[in-house]
């Protein structure tokens, strides 16, 4: 058997298995009722389509094995763009708990970023199409410019969900081991995606070392493949311990002689531009009041989270988003930490079909330093996050009598200081 046949049979055995163990898990989890799980499952069904599309190519291969050209290997890159889209798509889905950047911001915003993604790869496309329309004008450099862009596409998309995984992961708090396995698998398999091209591009030098490059492709695939099996499996484990976790939470408080039964009082403030708090009244069991008081340094997400409740809350908006049980989740976890006795969501937060506020009376929440919230960018980072649930406030904002829920959102997220402004004016 020739390397190259062996080659092909184990990419395409261990793809298509790794397909059908992924569509296993989202068999198993499609019907779940939890969130975070539902929001993994489109991210797991795409990476479990990817598979299968690289098992597919790689199936059509064995079937008519050819050298391993500078053309045979620009048809294979132009045909890996797919797994690339399909990676890109899916970590749209990834749910993330950790501190945001711009890049999360943006990646959370689906429409926007699916948007840049078709954009951008129906480019790369378009390029590699006229590069090798006109091969017979620009000659050999033309194959060389779409292998080496679309190796360096492909690093990036791999890298990016590398990145995203572990930041994902990173949130729940797991073991370093795992996360660094998955970033360090991720790494060398990225390797790869410019190594065995460069020996068609350089066949001079690394023709001769191409069958050590496609074993290394094998094991570093392998890699890569089990980091997404950890990954998802880390996931679920995590979050069904985050439920049990809540479930005792509940099971302790109906056990305990005291526990929390409502919050009577929020009070959200700053010392300075730099340290802030928040203070929280319990009511318990013993009708006595525990305070919870939490002091901070620098502006953490949870804590964003309670002061955008709390102005909802006082303007009469209830709060909607594909990330708000996270929001939730962070806000609980935030103050469980320093009580003594804990809350649950079914405590502070009320449902009115998928619009959630806060259960406690508007009167009882004290908002101080008003002036150095609204000067806050990462508030406004979220405000805009939330836009759309302030649509109610564009008649008093804007003077455009505009009737399309699109421009208004548009509006309050290129004029936010002016949204936050009224939203404060309580």
């Amino acid at each position: 058997m020739q390397y190259k046949t062996f080659y092909l049979i184990v990419l395409f055995g261990t793809s298509l298995l790794s397909g059908f163990y992924l569509f296993y898990l989202w068999m198993i989890r499609k019907k779940t009722k939890n969130s975070f799980l539902k929001e993994s499952n489109i991210a797991l069904i795409l990476i479990s389509i990817s598979f299968f599309h690289r098992a597919f190519i790689v199936g059509n291969k064995l079937f008519d094995i050819q050298d391993f050209s500078l053309d045979y290997v620009v048809v294979d890159r132009m045909i890996s763009s797919v797994s690339n889209l399909i990676f890109l798509l899916s970590i749209s889905y990834f749910p993330l708990l950790n501190e945001e950047n711009r890049l999360t911001i943006l990646i959370k915003q689906r429409e926007k970023w699916f948007a840049i993604v078709f954009i951008v790869f129906i480019s790369i496309i378009s390029i590699f199409t006229f590069l090798d329309k006109f091969y017979e004008t620009f000659g050999t450099l033309s194959r060389i410019i779409i292998v080496i862009l679309d190796a360096l596409v492909s690093i990036f998309c791999i890298l990016l969900l590398g990145y995203i995984m572990k930041l994902s992961l990173s949130g729940f708090k797991l073991s370093s081991v795992v996360l660094k396995f998955i970033m360090f698998s991720f790494i060398l398999f990225s390797t790869t995606q410019i190594i065995l091209p460069l020996s068609k591009v350089l066949p001079e030098l690394l023709y001769h070392l191409y069958p050590i490059f496609l074993a290394l492709f094998l094991v570093f695939y392998f890699g890569f493949v089990i980091s997404f099996f950890l990954y998802f499996l880390s996931l679920e484990y995590l979050i069904s311990a985050i439920q049990v976790q809540e479930d005792n939470v509940n099971f302790q408080n109906e056990k305990s002689e005291i526990h929390v039964i409502s919050i009577k009082s929020i009070e959200i403030g700053f010392q300075n531009k730099l340290n802030s708090y928040l203070k929280v009244q319990l009511e318990l069991s013993n009708l006595e009041i525990e305070t919870v008081t939490i002091n901070n340094n620098k502006i953490l997400h949870p804590f964003l989270y309670w002061i955008l409740f709390s102005i909802s809350k006082r303007n009469n908006i209830s709060l909607f988003n594909n990330d708000i049980s996270v929001a939730k989740f962070r806000m609980i976890e935030y103050l469980n930490r320093y009580s003594t006795y804990k809350i649950t969501q079914e405590l502070l937060f009320s449902n009115d079909n998928g619009e959630y506020s806060l259960l406690i009376n508007s009167d009882n929440i004290i908002i101080n330093d008003k002036d150095i919230i609204g000067s806050k960018k990462s508030f406004s980072e979220i405000v805009i996050k939330y836009a759309e649930c302030y649509i109610s406030k564009y008649d008093a904002i804007s003077n455009n009598n505009s009737k399309l829920k699109s421009e208004k959102i548009k509006f309050f997220k290129e004029n936010t200081m002016l949204l936050i402004e009224n939203l404060l004016k309580f």
